[in-house]
């Protein structure tokens, strides 16, 4: 069975996006595997400042900061989740710093290989457009490529914005039959 770890990047409690997640997770554990989630609003993690001193003191960074309990939860994961509202076509400030501070898992002598593994982004906007998504879905996929990891989906939620709108769709059933569908 597959360990997920999701990534909450609204600072929205149980808004549209960590609906979403909710019901990718429901049909993830319904196939037996285990879904962790971290919500990032409540976390302190600073930008990366690019010190070049990952693992010189025996951990992924050199800033100590709540970027290790992350650290800890993508170690162990197959799949990473990315639940996101949409913020000025990108990804919203809660997550950002998360991406930018996978830096030590690409270094040289990098203690842990994360390459190989799975992502799914799960994505949400007020803007009627699908095409809002074009910038978010192309740095996601550029990310990947870069990671090395295969996208294992990706929900696009246009024209979700007040809470609870998520549910006026099929979006929830989406989610959740990706969550349901995943391989091991």
């Amino acid at each position: 069975m597959l360990k997920i770890t999701t990534l909450l990047g609204s600072p929205r409690r149980n808004g549209n996006s960590e609906q979403l997640a909710a019901a990718f997770a429901k049909g993830a554990s319904a196939s037996g595997h285990t879904v962790q989630t971290v919500r990032l609003h409540t976390l302190k993690i600073g930008g990366c400042i690019d010190c070049r001193r990952c693992w010189m003191n025996g951990t992924h960074c050199f800033l100590h900061d709540d970027m290790a309990d992350i650290y800890r939860a993508l170690d162990s994961a197959d799949v990473f989740v990315f639940a996101v509202p949409l913020y000025f076509y990108s990804w919203p400030a809660q997550i950002k710093p998360v991406w930018d501070r996978l830096l030590p898992y690409y270094m040289p002598d990098s203690k842990v290989d994360i390459k190989g593994r799975r992502a799914v982004l799960l994505a949400v906007a007020g803007d009627e457009s699908a095409s809002c998504f074009g910038g978010l879905s192309k740095s996601f996929e550029l990310a990947c490529g870069f990671c090395k990891w295969e996208i294992a989906g990706e929900i696009y939620a246009n024209g979700v914005y007040a809470a609870g709108d998520i549910a006026s769709g099929d979006w929830l059933a989406r989610a959740e039959a990706l969550g349901r569908g995943l391989q091991s």
